[in-house]
């Protein structure tokens, strides 16, 4: 299972406000039934890698549809093939250690 830290950012739009595009590609997020989690920054998809790079691509289409002439999408990608991960697993896991002694 693949997690995924995605931030489409539209370049060059009349107003400063971001969020009408930003919730269009949520829109087409949400229609693609992934798992995700939006943040203030970007946004956490986790499931299949193929299905989330093909979600990815289409919010990243959805600012051009918008109007936008230029778009900057920066993607992370954890795969990990070992078993299965969700966000809160990796949560859960540091903040665990975090209460050890030395």
């Amino acid at each position: 299972m693949a997690i995924v830290e995605v931030s489409v950012v539209p370049l060059g739009t009349a107003d400063t406000s971001l969020s009408p595009y930003v919730a269009g590609a949520v829109d087409v997020l949400q229609a693609s039934g992934l798992s995700y989690e939006l943040t203030a920054m970007g946004t956490i998809i986790y499931g299949d890698l193929d299905r989330i790079l093909e979600t990815v691509r289409a919010m990243h289409e959805s600012c051009f549809r918008g109007g936008v002439q230029r778009v900057l999408t920066q993607i992370k990608i954890d795969d990990r093939r070992d078993r299965a991960s969700t966000p809160q697993d990796k949560v859960r896991s540091v903040l665990e250690k975090t209460k050890r002694s030395p």
